[in-house]
C-alpha cells in the first residue's frame, strides 16, 4: 500500500510527476543563472542608474523568492511533523519557522536602528 503523503499520489500517473519535477529544476537552473547575471552586474562599477536600479529590482525579486520558498518549507515541515504525531518536533519546527519570519522582518529595522546608533556614537561633531 503507498504513502498518500507522497508526492507521487497527488498526480494521475509517473509521467506528470516525472514532468513536474522537471519543470522545477529547469526552474531552479534559471534562477541560478539569475543568481550569476545579477553578481555580473554588481561587478560593473560605472553602470548606468537605470542599470542599477534594475540590479537593485532583480535582487529585492530574488530575495523575495528565497523568502517565500523557505517559507513554505518550515510550514511543509511543521505539517508533516503534526501528521507523524510527533508533538516536540512540531512545536521545535513551528518555533523555527517563526523565528525566521520574525528573523526577516525585523532585520530591516535592526539595520536602520543600528545605524542610526552608529551614526550617534560616532558623529564626527564635537559636543564643546
Amino acid at each position: 500500500m503507498s504513502d498518500p503523503r507522497t508526492p507521487r499520489s497527488y498526480y494521475l500517473n509517473e509521467e506528470e510527476y516525472l514532468n513536474q519535477k522537471t519543470s522545477l529544476d529547469k526552474l531552479r537552473s534559471k534562477l541560478d543563472d539569475l543568481v550569476g547575471a545579477l553578481d555580473s552586474y554588481k561587478e560593473k562599477r560605472n553602470a548606468s542608474p537605470a542599470a542599477k536600479k534594475i540590479v537593485d529590482d532583480e535582487e529585492d525579486k530574488a530575495a523575495r523568492i528565497r523568502y517565500l520558498k523557505r517559507s513554505k518549507e518550515n510550514a511543509e515541515k511543521f505539517v508533516e511533523s503534526i501528521i507523524i504525531g510527533d508533538h516536540y518536533a512540531s512545536i521545535e519546527d513551528l518555533k523555527e519557522a517563526l523565528d525566521y519570519k520574525a528573523f526577516i522582518r525585523t532585520d530591516p529595522y535592526v539595520r536602520r536602528t543600528g545605524a542610526e546608533i552608529e551614526k550617534q556614537i560616532f558623529d564626527d561633531k564635537d559636543t564643546d
